[in-house]
């Protein structure tokens, strides 16, 4: 596996109270919303992707993602949204490495 540039997703956080965690959501090609690819956070207010998020695809292109806060009885806020271009592609390897004496 190649090693790619990471990205920081921040937010500021909900002012509720009673909070669980929070789920960040995420759709390629498309408009993310409830039913969308997701991981739940914890109570932290930045992920590093895709390092923090092991489900996260390694795509490169346009996706919107969305955050929500979700309380103890497992009720979500509104989503909060941005568009963005992500690059999580490797290039390809050089081949045939070798040594050769002089």
């Amino acid at each position: 596996m190649g090693k790619v540039k990471q990205k920081r997703v921040r937010w500021n956080p909900s002012v509720s109270e009673g909070l669980l965690s929070y789920r960040l959501y995420w759709a390629v090609d498309g408009c993310v919303d409830y039913a969308s690819d997701h991981a739940d956070l914890g109570m932290v207010t930045d992920v590093v992707l895709p390092d923090d998020i092991p489900s996260f695809p390694w795509v490169s292109g346009e996706m919107e993602l969305g955050i929500t806060a979700v309380n103890q009885n497992g009720n979500e806020s509104d989503m909060t949204k941005i568009k963005t271009s992500l690059d999580f592609m490797v290039p390809h390897p050089p081949m045939a490495l070798a040594v050769e004496d002089l």
